[in-house]
Protein backbone atom coordinates (compact mmCIF):
# COMPACT_ATOMS: atom_id res chain seq x y z
CA UNK A 1 0.00 0.00 0.00
CA UNK A 2 2.81 2.59 1.03
CA UNK A 3 3.81 2.29 -2.81
CA UNK A 4 0.51 3.64 -4.17
CA UNK A 5 0.46 6.35 -1.93
CA UNK A 6 4.07 7.69 -1.93
CA UNK A 7 2.64 9.94 -4.77
CA UNK A 8 -0.23 10.95 -2.71
CA UNK A 9 2.11 13.37 -0.39
CA UNK A 10 3.94 13.92 -3.62
CA UNK A 11 1.27 15.45 -5.23
CA UNK A 12 -0.51 17.04 -1.84
CA UNK A 13 2.68 19.02 -1.20
CA UNK A 14 3.20 20.54 -4.24
CA UNK A 15 -0.68 21.60 -4.55
CA UNK A 16 -0.09 22.64 -0.98
CA UNK A 17 2.50 24.67 -1.70
CA UNK A 18 1.31 26.30 -4.89
CA UNK A 19 -1.79 26.91 -2.74
CA UNK A 20 0.08 29.11 -0.15
CA UNK A 21 1.94 30.78 -2.57
CA UNK A 22 -0.98 32.07 -4.61
CA UNK A 23 -2.71 33.00 -1.17
CA UNK A 24 0.68 35.22 -0.12
CA UNK A 25 0.75 36.64 -3.58
CA UNK A 26 -2.60 37.59 -3.75
CA UNK A 27 -2.42 39.36 -0.23
CA UNK A 28 0.99 40.72 -0.90
CA UNK A 29 -1.08 42.06 -4.53
CA UNK A 30 -3.66 42.93 -2.51
CA UNK A 31 -1.85 45.22 -0.11
CA UNK A 32 0.86 46.59 -2.76
CA UNK A 33 -1.69 47.50 -5.67
CA UNK A 34 -4.86 48.31 -4.15
CA UNK A 35 -6.00 51.51 -2.37
CA UNK A 36 -6.68 51.66 1.29
CA UNK A 37 -10.81 51.19 1.91
CA UNK A 38 -12.21 54.27 2.81
CA UNK A 39 -15.64 54.96 5.15
CA UNK A 40 -17.46 54.75 1.76
CA UNK A 41 -16.14 51.63 0.88
CA UNK A 42 -18.79 48.65 0.95
CA UNK A 43 -17.13 45.99 -1.45
CA UNK A 44 -14.51 45.35 -3.90
CA UNK A 45 -13.12 48.92 -5.24
CA UNK A 46 -11.64 47.68 -8.72
CA UNK A 47 -11.23 44.42 -10.24
CA UNK A 48 -8.01 43.88 -9.23
CA UNK A 49 -8.84 43.94 -5.17
CA UNK A 50 -12.22 41.47 -6.20
CA UNK A 51 -9.31 39.35 -7.96
CA UNK A 52 -6.29 39.89 -5.55
CA UNK A 53 -8.55 39.05 -2.73
CA UNK A 54 -10.18 35.78 -4.48
CA UNK A 55 -6.16 34.84 -4.99
CA UNK A 56 -5.79 35.15 -1.09
CA UNK A 57 -8.71 33.50 0.22
CA UNK A 58 -9.56 30.66 -2.45
CA UNK A 59 -5.31 29.59 -1.87
CA UNK A 60 -5.46 30.26 1.82
CA UNK A 61 -8.58 27.61 1.87
CA UNK A 62 -7.03 25.26 -0.58
CA UNK A 63 -3.36 25.71 1.25
CA UNK A 64 -4.95 24.71 4.70
CA UNK A 65 -6.95 21.68 3.43
CA UNK A 66 -4.23 20.01 1.16
CA UNK A 67 -1.90 20.77 4.05
CA UNK A 68 -3.63 18.80 6.19
CA UNK A 69 -4.09 16.35 4.06
CA UNK A 70 -0.56 16.08 3.38
CA UNK A 71 0.27 16.30 6.88
CA UNK A 72 -1.92 13.32 7.62
CA UNK A 73 -0.86 11.10 4.71
CA UNK A 74 2.44 11.53 5.28
CA UNK A 75 2.31 10.52 8.73
CA UNK A 76 0.57 7.45 6.99
CA UNK A 77 3.37 7.07 5.03
CA UNK A 78 5.73 7.16 7.06
CA UNK A 79 4.35 5.20 10.10
CA UNK A 80 3.96 2.15 7.27
CA UNK A 81 7.39 2.61 6.17
CA UNK A 82 8.35 2.57 9.96
CA UNK A 83 10.21 5.66 9.54
CA UNK A 84 10.34 6.66 13.11
CA UNK A 85 12.42 9.90 12.99
CA UNK A 86 10.10 11.58 10.20
CA UNK A 87 6.69 10.71 12.30
CA UNK A 88 8.51 13.36 15.00
CA UNK A 89 9.50 15.72 11.61
CA UNK A 90 6.08 15.74 10.63
CA UNK A 91 4.59 15.86 14.07
CA UNK A 92 6.73 18.62 14.85
CA UNK A 93 6.49 21.21 12.37
CA UNK A 94 3.03 20.11 12.57
CA UNK A 95 3.14 21.58 16.15
CA UNK A 96 5.32 24.49 14.78
CA UNK A 97 2.61 25.60 12.65
CA UNK A 98 0.01 25.66 15.18
CA UNK A 99 2.75 27.92 17.40
CA UNK A 100 3.05 30.44 14.20
CA UNK A 101 -0.68 30.63 13.79
CA UNK A 102 -1.11 31.61 17.05
CA UNK A 103 0.88 33.71 16.81
CA UNK A 104 0.73 35.72 13.65
CA UNK A 105 -3.52 35.75 15.09
CA UNK A 106 -1.68 38.61 17.18
CA UNK A 107 0.61 40.02 14.89
CA UNK A 108 -0.85 39.95 11.66
CA UNK A 109 -4.68 40.24 12.43
CA UNK A 110 -4.49 43.01 14.35
CA UNK A 111 -3.54 45.21 11.56
CA UNK A 112 -5.80 46.75 9.53
CA UNK A 113 -4.02 45.80 6.38
CA UNK A 114 -0.59 43.64 6.16
CA UNK A 115 1.33 42.14 2.99
CA UNK A 116 1.41 38.94 4.63
CA UNK A 117 -0.98 36.15 4.65
CA UNK A 118 -2.16 34.53 7.56
CA UNK A 119 -1.36 30.93 6.51
CA UNK A 120 2.06 31.02 4.95
CA UNK A 121 3.32 29.94 7.96
CA UNK A 122 1.17 26.54 7.03
CA UNK A 123 4.08 26.02 4.33
CA UNK A 124 6.24 23.84 7.27
CA UNK A 125 4.11 21.13 7.04
CA UNK A 126 4.15 20.73 3.02
CA UNK A 127 7.75 21.10 2.63
CA UNK A 128 8.44 18.70 5.36
CA UNK A 129 6.43 16.04 3.34
CA UNK A 130 7.99 17.04 0.53
CA UNK A 131 11.30 16.43 2.26
CA UNK A 132 9.98 13.29 3.80
CA UNK A 133 8.90 12.13 -0.41
CA UNK A 134 12.21 12.77 -1.78
CA UNK A 135 14.49 11.16 1.19
CA UNK A 136 12.11 8.24 0.45
CA UNK A 137 13.32 8.07 -3.36
CA UNK A 138 16.31 8.48 -2.88
CA UNK A 139 16.93 5.69 -0.11
CA UNK A 140 14.46 3.44 -1.48
CA UNK A 141 11.95 1.65 0.79
CA UNK A 142 13.82 -1.03 2.49
CA UNK A 143 12.15 -3.55 4.62
CA UNK A 144 11.68 -2.75 8.79
CA UNK A 145 14.11 -5.22 10.61
CA UNK A 146 12.77 -8.57 11.52
CA UNK A 147 9.68 -7.84 8.84
CA UNK A 148 9.14 -11.02 6.43
CA UNK A 149 10.19 -10.19 2.75
CA UNK A 150 8.66 -11.99 -0.08
CA UNK A 151 10.61 -13.40 -2.91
Amino acid sequence: MSAIVRPVVLWLSVLACLALLIAQVGAYLEFSMVPEPTASTTGPQNAADLVFGLMAIGGGLLGFLFTGAAGVVGLIVAATERRNSWIVAICLSGALVVAALAVSAFILLGLPRNPYHAFTVLLFVPLTTLAFYLRLRQTGSHPAVGSPTRS
